[in-house]
């Protein structure tokens, strides 16, 4: 009985770890790929070493919050940062490495200074010692800001080209509208030749008839006049 008690305390203790890894990956910035291994890079060490810790570290905790082992939900979420954080600090791209040293770069500035805490005593600091705790904390914010920034200027990128891509279609628009009016000009030249022809016939013809009206009333005057003068003479 106690055995079996042992067992199925040993399997909830398990769980529960596998639960606590899981929260602690997913409560770091999903840039920090040290914090996500839970590995300082602060500590003297050479790279050879590191890239041991590194895969050991990732081994380790790969199987404990593996998804095929793990009834949490979010395991799948935790893995993939686990294995993200393991590909990107073992990479030899070259985008790899200078985001890690760019990573590198932000703890170092937050290093404490020899004043503060000798390199001989900060190495024999606990991971989750306050003074780790809060470097963490700062690298993480600064990691946030980096990415607002980032998104930032993907934004107004993203503005300048929307903005760019109206006045195109603005322009394109306009472009095909004065072809359409040109090709309309063109195509109704023979209806405006042959409306003009009509218009000038139709006003010539009303001269002509307007000149012989004069013309008629002209000879008309001309008889009157003529039989007025022979009334006088009689």
């Amino acid at each position: 009985m106690s055995e079996e008690l042992d067992r199925i305390l040993s399997i909830e203790e398990s769980a529960i770890n596998k639960n606590k890894e899981i929260d602690r990956i997913l409560s770091c910035s999903p840039f920090d790929y040290y914090s996500i291994l839970e590995i300082n890079p602060l500590l003297s060490t050479t790279t050879e070493e590191l890239l041991t810790i590194i895969k050991k570290v990732y081994r380790k905790k790969s199987l404990l919050i593996h998804p095929d082992k793990s009834d949490n939900p979010k395991a799948s979420e935790a893995f993939d940062l686990l294995k993200k954080s393991e590909y990107h600090l073992t990479s030899s791209d070259e985008s790899d490495i200078k985001e890690i040293e760019h990573l590198y770069s932000i703890y170092q500035a937050y290093k404490p200074t020899p004043s503060k805490i000798n390199n001989e005593q900060y190495c024999k600091l606990e991971f989750n010692d306050i003074i780790n705790i809060e470097i963490r904390s700062k690298v993480k914010q600064v990691l946030i800001d980096e990415i607002n920034e980032l998104n930032l200027n993907k934004l107004i990128k993203q503005t300048e080209l929307l903005r760019k891509d109206e006045m195109k279609q603005k322009i394109d628009l306009e472009k095909k509208i004065k072809q359409q009016l040109d090709k309309n000009w063109e195509d109704e030249r023979d209806l405006r030749v042959n409306n003009w022809r009509k218009y000038s016939n139709k006003i010539e013809r009303k001269q002509k008839q307007q000149q012989q009206q004069q013309q008629q009333e002209g000879q008309s005057l001309g008889k009157v006049s003529k039989k007025k003068k022979k009334n006088v003479l009689v």
